[in-house]
C-alpha cells in the first residue's frame, strides 16, 4: 500500500518526485502536467510513483504542501524578527521588489489554491495551511508591535494580519493581470494604512 517510505533512499526518491512535481506545477499548472511528465523529470519509474502515491491527487497535495513550506520558510526569514512598523514596511518592500524581479508571477500559494479549490480537498488544505502560516507571521509581528506599545491596546493583531494578507493577495492578482506593479503597491499601502491607524 502506498505511503511514506522507510529507507533513506526511498525518502530521497519520493522527495525528488515531489520536488519535480512542484516545479512543473509552478511552471505549467497542475491540470496541464501529467504524471508521466513528473516521473520523467524526476528520473523515476511508474512503479516507484505508485509505490509512494495512490493517485495524481495525492501527489498534487504533497507538491502543494512542499511549495507552501518553501514560501513560508522564505517569509519567516523576512518577517520572523519584525517588531516595528519600520521593520514591517521594510519586509513588505522587499517582498514587492522580489515579486517585481520575478516578473509578476502571481502568489505561489494563491495560484495553487485557486487551481485546487473544489477539486482536491487535501491539496486545498495544504494551501490553506500555507496561508494560515503566512497570516500568523504577520500577526506575530503585529503582536510584538503591541508589546512594544507601538500599537494601541485596542489593536487586534489577528484582524489586522488578515486585512494585510488580503491586501497583499489582492494586489498580486491585480498586478499579475495588469502587468503593472502599481496595484500591488497601492494594495500593500492600504493594508499598512489600517495598521498605522492603531499607532500609539
Amino acid at each position: 500500500m502506498p505511503g511514506e517510505p522507510i529507507t533513506r533512499r526511498g525518502r530521497a526518491s519520493r522527495e525528488r518526485i515531489v520536488e519535480r512535481a512542484a516545479e512543473l506545477f509552478a511552471e505549467r499548472g497542475i491540470a496541464a502536467t501529467s504524471v508521466d511528465e513528473v516521473i520523467a523529470a524526476a528520473g523515476a519509474g511508474k512503479g516507484q510513483f505508485y509505490h509512494y502515491f495512490r493517485s495524481r491527487d495525492e501527489l498534487a497535495a504533497a507538491a502543494v504542501g512542499y511549495r507552501c513550506a518553501q514560501v513560508v520558510a522564505a517569509l519567516t526569514q523576512s518577517l520572523g524578527g519584525v517588531s516595528s512598523l519600520a521593520g514591517l514596511e521594510q519586509a513588505l518592500e522587499g517582498f514587492i521588489a522580489g515579486f517585481e524581479q520575478a516578473g509578476l508571477p502571481g502568489c505561489p500559494i494563491g495560484t495553487l489554491a485557486t487551481e485546487v479549490a473544489g477539486r482536491n480537498e487535501d491539496a486545498r488544505l495544504q494551501a490553506a495551511a500555507g496561508f494560515d502560516a503566512w497570516e500568523q507571521l504577520l500577526a506575530s509581528a503585529l503582536e510584538r508591535m503591541c508589546q512594544r506599545e507601538e500599537l494601541r491596546a485596542d489593536a487586534s493583531p489577528a484582524v489586522l494580519a488578515t486585512g494585510l494578507l488580503a491586501s497583499i493577495e489582492g494586489g498580486m492578482v491585480l498586478s499579475q493581470a495588469r502587468k503593472d506593479m502599481a496595484s500591488l503597491r497601492v494594495a500593500v499601502e492600504a493594508g499598512l494604512a489600517q495598521v498605522r491607524a492603531y499607532l500609539s
